[in-house]
């Protein structure tokens, strides 16, 4: 067996423990946490949530009442299981072991108030193979589709609340066109730019359902060209001056 890994979320004394051989949060994660708004009483729901790195992180950035964690794979749900109590968040974050799919109706509709999810990337015809089962399931679309997702976010969603996903800007038309499908109105685009000099690869797109429709778009360099990270990237990221 693996020995897990320990790693500090710089964000109030948070820890995680991660699978080094297993799939790991990138910066994308954090990113998509930094992000999210919500009131005191509202429930967010991550889709996908992995090791529990977002279902982790919302609680200290937001005001949020309650965080379920929704997890396909059995060994990973557990994991983030582990890291919830390792935290000692087990009265504020639920973490189920489940198919994204089904979420209507382990949660019930129009239920929840805000919806995040950092989705694998790569359709499952990519071509992209991995050794490891759990990073493939975790990369790729073989169990459920972004299609899948959006439709599956819109059904749990309250009138009004709010989608947060990030994806491959690749897939930008994909998922603003699944969204408007799905009654969630695309109401801010932000475009990520590895550089100024570069183009932008990732974006993320905040929702809401039922929305009138108008779309403000932002954008977000991460690095200056002499390779230090951007003052409002550190910001975003959470990283120490």
């Amino acid at each position: 067996m693996t020995k897990l890994r320990l790693d500090d979320l710089q964000c109030n004394g948070l820890k995680i423990l991660q699978d080094p051989d297993g799939y790991c949060f990138t910066s994308d994660a954090v990113l998509l946490a930094n992000n999210v708004r919500c009131k005191s009483g509202d429930t967010i729901v991550d889709f996908g949530c992995g090791s529990g790195v977002i279902s982790l992180l919302l609680t200290a950035k937001t005001p949020c009442k309650k965080v379920i964690g929704i997890e396909l794979q059995n060994d990973v749900a557990n994991l983030a299981k582990q890291n919830v109590e390792l935290n000692n968040l087990q009265d504020k974050v639920e973490i189920i072991n489940g198919d994204i799919a089904n979420a209507p109706d382990i949660l019930g509709k129009e239920s929840v108030q805000v919806v995040v999810c950092n989705p694998p990337y790569f359709s499952a015809q990519s071509g992209e193979k991995r050794e490891s089962p759990q990073i493939a399931l975790s990369r790729h679309e073989s169990a459920c589709t972004i299609e899948d997702i959006i439709a599956s976010a819109s059904k749990i969603l309250k009138f009004g609340g709010a989608f947060y996903i990030i994806h491959k800007t690749s897939r930008m038309a994909e998922v603003i066109t699944y969204c408007s499908q799905n009654k969630l109105i695309p109401k801010t685009l932000t475009l990520i730019y590895p550089k100024i000099s570069k183009k932008a690869d990732t974006f993320v797109l905040i929702c809401k359902k039922c929305g009138k429709h108008s779309l403000d778009v932002e954008r977000l360099v991460v690095y200056e060209e002499d390779g230090n990270m951007t003052d409002e990237a550190k910001a975003l990221y959470n990283k120490r001056y």
